[in-house]
């Protein structure tokens, strides 16, 4: 099933794949990408949080419903939809709202994951993800809006916090103008990134990759 991957990565990388949890936040345009690649590059548990169920302006950019979908809740179609994919990668979906380190903590307190991927579309949820984040892990953050967006991974006292990062950024709580390629784009960048964090070898520590897609310009900024 994975030959191809394993042509590319060699089976003992493969193998550290198939033994890795990552744990998806927000099920949204970036979650969905996130979580599809991952299932397809052989990841051997995904754990997928996300409280909302689906909308109509949600269907051209979160690739794992259709119109079918509307109404329901993301995780529960979200998961039936990656089981299909392989069958190799276990899906646990988790229905929650973040809005508390404790309660996240509470929620997430019987799984354990090597890395977090940051698909949220608000600062609040973001500062409260990061704070639940162990020594030991890692965080890919993503984040898009218009025809650009940005990534980088975080580790607990080692890199630059998101609160520092995005400390004058204002709070605005309004529809994201986005397009579907932006997303599929960012988000394939962040499966890569989390390949190789699980790999050990990460590229963007203290580094902010932004990607402009209406110039095709990438640039990666360091940190301090």
């Amino acid at each position: 099933m994975f030959s191809a991957n394993i042509a590319f990565l060699n089976h003992d990388k493969q193998n550290l794949l198939h033994d890795s949890t990552i744990l998806i936040a927000g099920m949204g345009g970036l979650g969905c990408v996130v979580a599809q690649n991952l299932v397809r590059l052989g990841i051997g548990k995904l754990i997928i949080l996300d409280y909302d169920t689906i909308a109509e302006s949600n269907l051209n950019r979160q690739i794992l419903f259709t119109k079918e979908d509307i109404g329901k809740q993301k995780v529960d179609i979200a998961s039936k939809k990656l089981e299909e994919i392989t069958g190799f990668t276990k899906i646990i979906p988790i229905k929650c709202r973040i809005t508390s380190t404790e309660s996240l903590h509470q929620e997430l307190s019987e799984h354990d994951y090597i890395g977090i991927a940051d698909c949220l579309d608000n600062y609040e949820s973001r500062y409260i993800l990061e704070d639940i984040l162990e020594p030991e892990q890692f965080l890919v953050h993503g984040g898009v809006m218009n025809d650009f967006g940005q990534i980088t991974t975080i580790m607990k006292d080692f890199t630059i916090s998101l609160k520092e990062l995005y400390k004058d950024q204002q709070i605005v709580h309004q529809q994201i103008p986005i397009i579907p390629q932006t997303v599929f784009t960012i988000a394939s960048l962040m499966s890569h990134e989390i390949m190789n964090n699980i790999l050990g070898t990460p590229q963007l520590l203290n580094k902010l990759l932004i990607t402009e897609l209406s110039d095709f310009s990438m640039s990666k900024i360091t940190l301090q």
